[in-house]
């Protein structure tokens, strides 16, 4: 198990040797390898933390596992939580990754305390929404629609394209905005992941030009656009932007690598769901900077997609 962390081998051996330092869990190994007491009153008091995952523990080229997320040395808790919290995605939002890949006991409340005192989650929190956003059919296959929307941040220009079923969103720079830049960067993306049937944009003039309108006719796809008067009505487009720009924002403000951020965010459960952007999209995990088990990134579709379909 320990060889199929696809990490490297420098971060794999420092888990190794900081698991080997850690006095809680060189007691722990010993009672996974021996047995546990059949009372938690008979176990050693340093590893009654985990007496009630007990059948879940295992122990592999000196890492300790509970099912397929990796025990955290304590020395390491700090790192880990940092690597975490990298992308800002809010507190619930890091306490689903970090569920998925890493586990200690008090976790959740470790990591609830430190994004608590993190002075740029707590000046850039969203506030509360003051439009509600009218709200699409969910199509019932990736990529089948999607909603494009512009954005300025930082004086510079990006063209968000969000897919309604995953929730999986692209970013891209625009040196200009002009119609011809739009399109450029939709055919790449469309050469990615495919011809969508239904492009959703507003009325901007970048997509109501007739060279979007002969774009739409040669690559096969409806256009449809939203209300003049309501640019509210593409509010898949507008909910992405809006986490787009705060990821990005804080990412500067708190100089970190914003394509990381991007990573973290498509791979995090959505709330109330049991799987991720990228896994609704891929059917798989994408790799991030977390231990994370080889088991974990081989394809398969999620249970909350294979509902839909």
């Amino acid at each position: 198990m320990a060889q199929d962390i696809p990490i490297t081998d420098a971060r794999l051996q420092e888990i190794q040797r900081e698991t080997a330092k850690d006095e809680t869990l060189k007691v722990l190994q010993d009672v996974i390898l021996h047995g546990w007491p059949e009372k938690y009153s008979m176990t050693a008091r340093e590893v009654r933390p985990y007496y009630h995952v007990r059948d879940e523990l295992v122990v592999q080229a000196g890492v300790v596992f509970r099912g397929e997320r990796v025990v955290i040395p304590r020395s390491l808790h700090s790192d880990i939580t940092s690597r975490i919290h990298s992308s800002h995605v809010g507190i619930e939002g890091c306490l689903r990754r970090a569920r998925e890949t890493v586990y200690w006991p008090n976790m959740n409340a470790e990591i609830r305390e430190y994004i608590s005192r993190c002075e740029s989650c707590r000046t850039y929190e969203n506030n509360q929404q003051k439009e509600t956003l009218i709200s699409h059919d969910i199509p019932n296959q990736p990529w089948s629609k999607v909603g494009c929307d512009l954005f300025a941040l930082h004086e510079k220009n990006y063209l968000i394209t969000v897919d309604y079923f995953s929730n999986f969103w692209e970013v891209d720079y625009l040196p200009d905005t002009k119609s011809s830049t739009v399109i450029r960067k939709l055919r790449a993306q469309f050469a990615r992941h495919g011809v969508p049937n239904t492009v959703i944009s507003d009325n901007g003039p970048q997509f109501s030009a007739e060279e979007f309108r002969r774009f739409a006719r040669e690559w096969g796809f409806d256009h449809v656009t939203s209300s003049p008067g309501y640019p509210q009505s593409n509010g898949k487009a507008e909910q992405a932007v809006k986490t787009a720009k705060r990821l990005m924002h804080l990412a500067k403000v708190s100089k970190t690598d914003p394509y990381l951020a991007l990573l973290d965010f498509r791979n995090t459960p959505s709330q109330s769901m049991d799987s991720s952007p990228a896994q609704r999209l891929m059917n798989r995990r994408t790799q991030t900077l977390l231990p994370m088990k080889a088991t974990l990134l081989k394809p398969q579709i999620p249970k909350s997609v294979s509902r839909q379909l």
